[in-house]
């Protein structure tokens, strides 16, 4: 039994004299030997990789940390030569005038207008309503209101409308296909910029026209804004069936 106590013969002598007797101490040693090899053996394994955690995060994992691709860089096209060009395509729009969300009060994207329900009397329109009315607060009748170009695009039409007034479109891209945008009862001699000027997102371009003026078609002192699908001019304010709404696009998603 001395030759089988030489591994550990300080500790293994106390512990086998003290607690054990020399059939269940043999079966301790043999369980420690093994623990001993699977342990070796482990320390290997992991030095080797084999255990090493992945440090890529998973594809469908949605983290703070890891922005997506769409927020890291700007969606790019191929040019017919080969080359990648970046294309203006954002997904959220510049505010169009000032504490906007406080304006939305009245008429919202897609509502049902008639001159019996409208939450503006006199009402002369029927129909669907294509963008979002912009209010005017009381101590705003009388001086100028700016409004913003929403994206970077440029200006297209600068006119008087039946209806608005003056009006301005702009044509913009927006995730990944072609959009105008009708900025509706603004003074059109406030507008500097030439038709076919650019206009960038932010940036001030013209002031709402004066309430019940020839500068708002007659109508109170507020912005109409909306965005058509596509690259046509189409400035309607209503459209009679509610499937048309699929061409027009709710602002107000996609304001920061």
């Amino acid at each position: 039994m001395e030759s089988g106590l030489n591994f550990f013969p300080n500790f293994e002598r106390i512990w086998y004299n003290s607690y054990m007797s020399e059939s269940a101490f043999m079966k301790f040693k043999t369980l420690l030997v093994v623990f001993c090899i699977a342990a070796a053996a482990a320390l290997i394994l992991y030095n080797l990789g084999v255990f090493k955690k992945s440090t890529q995060p998973a594809q469908n994992e949605n983290t703070s940390q890891n922005p997506s691709p769409s927020q890291e860089q700007p969606a790019t096209s191929t040019s017919p030569s080969g080359q990648t060009s970046e294309t203006n395509t954002p997904s959220i729009f510049a505010a169009p005038i000032e504490n906007w969300q406080s304006r939305v009060t009245k008429k919202l994207f897609g509502i049902y207008i008639t001159p019996a329900n409208s939450p503006v009397q006199p009402e002369k329109f029927t129909g669907y309503h294509t963008g979002i009315d912009f209010e005017t607060f009381q101590d705003e009748q009388n001086i100028d209101v700016p409004i913003y170009a929403i994206c970077d695009g440029s200006l297209k039409v600068k006119e008087r409308a039946s209806g608005y007034g003056g009006v301005a479109v702009q044509a913009c891209r927006f995730e990944n296909q072609d959009i105008t945008i009708i900025y509706g009862h603004v003074r059109l001699s406030s507008i500097a910029a030439s038709v076919g000027q650019n206009l960038s997102a932010g940036e001030k371009f013209a002031v709402l026209g004066t309430g019940f003026s020839q500068e708002t078609d007659g109508e109170r002192k507020h912005l109409h804004l909306g965005i058509h699908k596509g690259a046509a001019i189409n400035i309607v304010g209503y459209v009679q069936n509610l499937s048309q709404l699929d061409n027009w696009i709710d602002v107000t998603k996609y304001l920061k």
